[in-house]
C-alpha cells in the first residue's frame, strides 16, 4: 500500500474521531434546510434566469433552490478550515518522515473532497423531499461547485486567518453572498451586476437555472465556476506547500 493511500486512510478515520464535525455535516442539513423550506410562505415571486428569462414561481420553491447551496457553502467552507489546521498539526511531520510534500498534501485534499461530497448528498436528498428542481443534473453540478469553491475558500481562509478567525469569515461570507446577494428571494429576484465579483456568483446561477428551467443556459456562469475552482485550487495547493515545506527543515523535494 503507498504512503498517499495509507495517509488518505488514516485521513479519514481521524475524521470519524470528531463526533462534532460529523454532527454538523449530517444533522445541520437536516435541520436547517428542512426547517427553512417548511417556514417559507408560498408567495408569488419572478425569477430572473440567465439569458434574461423570467420564470414566475413562489418563495417556498425559491427557497427550496437555494438552501442546499448556502448549506454546502458554509460546511463545505468549515471542512477546508479543519482540513487546514490538521494539515498545521500533523503533516508538517509526514516530511520530516520521509513524505514529499505532494504525497503529505494530497491525502488531505481527498478528505476535504469527501468531506464536501459528504454534505452534498446530505443536502440534496434533504431537498428532494421538498423541492423537485427542473434538472437535477445541472442541479447537482451547480451545488458541486458550490462546495468545491468554498471548501477551497476555507482552506485558504485557515491558513491566513487560523480556526476561529476562518470559521466566522467562512459563515458570514456564504450568508452574504448565497444568502443575501446571489439569493433571488431578495430585490428584483436576479443578482446586482457586481455580484459577479462574488465566489458564488457562478454556482448560484446555474443552480437557479437548473431549479426553474429544462433548458441550460447558464454556460457562461459554468466558465466562471469552473475559473474560480481552478484558480482557488492552484491557490491553495501553493499555501499548503509552502506551509508543509517551510517547517520541514529542508525534508522536501
Amino acid at each position: 500500500m503507498s504512503r498517499v493511500s495509507v495517509a488518505t486512510r488514516l485521513g479519514l478515520v481521524e475524521q470519524t474521531r470528531r463526533p462534532l464535525l460529523l454532527v454538523l455535516l449530517v444533522i445541520v442539513p437536516l435541520l436547517f434546510i428542512t426547517k427553512a423550506i417548511a417556514a417559507t410562505q408560498p408567495l408569488p415571486r419572478q425569477v430572473g434566469l440567465p439569458g434574461g428569462v423570467r420564470v414566475l414561481t413562489n418563495m417556498r420553491d425559491v427557497h427550496g433552490a437555494v438552501m442546499a447551496a448556502i448549506t454546502v457553502a458554509f460546511l463545505a467552507g468549515l471542512c477546508g478550515v479543519f482540513v487546514m489546521q490538521a494539515i498545521r498539526q500533523g503533516d508538517r511531520r509526514l516530511v520530516v518522515a520521509g513524505f514529499t510534500p505532494f504525497q503529505a498534501l494530497l491525502p488531505r485534499l481527498v478528505v476535504l473532497g469527501a468531506e464536501s461530497v459528504l454534505v452534498l448528498g446530505v443536502s440534496l436528498a434533504v431537498t428532494a423531499f421538498s423541492f423537485q428542481p427542473r434538472s437535477w443534473a445541472a442541479f447537482i453540478v451547480g451545488n458541486l461547485l458550490t462546495g468545491a469553491v468554498y471548501a477551497l475558500l476555507g482552506a485558504l481562509a485557515g491558513a491566513l486567518l487560523g480556526g476561529l478567525g476562518a470559521t466566522y469569515l467562512i459563515l458570514f461570507g456564504a450568508m452574504l453572498d448565497l444568502g443575501i446577494v446571489q439569493n433571488p428571494m431578495f430585490g428584483v429576484g436576479t443578482p446586482p451586476e457586481w455580484a459577479v465579483l462574488l465566489p458564488g456568483y457562478g454556482p448560484g446561477r446555474v443552480i437557479v437555472d437548473a431549479a426553474f428551467s429544462e433548458r441550460f443556459h447558464a454556460w457562461a456562469a459554468l466558465a466562471i465556476s469552473l475559473g474560480w475552482t481552478l484558480a482557488l485550487l492552484v491557490l491553495v495547493l501553493l499555501v499548503l506547500h509552502r506551509i508543509v515545506a517551510t517547517h520541514s527543515g529542508g525534508h522536501c523535494s
